[in-house]
């Protein structure tokens, strides 16, 4: 992990409000001279604080109706399963986040669907079939109460 200093910190905060503020106006958020805030922020993405810039994109205004979380478990825990899961799960746009969690389950799927049908034929002729999958479980997203990229800087 890097040091991060006062400046480093407000530069952070800052850009996740606005991920498209000009240089200019980010070295008067945080109080340096443009050249400084540059070099910071070339800092900061050189040491991969920042990944990445982008736009957050509705996804009920692109069409995009049904959000679910599914639960997968795998057959196996062979390190050939895991990276052939890995594998397909990139290559799927549907399949918007995937993480590796504990307890009850190995993976937790975030999936976006156009609607009911759409979610239920991925899960029935996509994930169910894939190769190490032993179960599965699907929660229906009914309301999305807070979303944020936003780390508590």
């Amino acid at each position: 992990m890097a040091e991060l200093d006062e400046f480093d910190r407000k530069i952070l905060a800052a850009l996740q409000r606005d991920g498209r503020m000009t240089n200019v106006a980010l070295s008067e958020v945080v109080a340096l001279s443009p050249s400084q805030c540059a070099r910071r922020l070339q800092r900061l993405e050189g040491i991969g604080a920042i990944r990445g810039y982008g736009a957050f994109l509705d996804p009920a205004a692109l069409g995009f109706g049904i959000t679910a979380l599914v639960t997968v478990t795998l057959e196996k825990h062979a390190r050939a399963n895991i990276k052939e899961f890995h594998e397909l799960v990139r290559v799927r746009p549907e399949i918007v986040e995937c993480l590796a969690i504990t307890g009850d389950g190995d993976f937790q799927l975030r999936i976006v669907a156009r609607d009911l049908a759409g979610f239920s034929r991925f899960l029935m002729e996509v994930i169910i079939p894939m190769p190490g999958v032993a179960t599965t479980r699907s929660h229906i997203v009914l309301e999305q109460v807070k979303a944020t990229h936003a780390l508590p800087i």
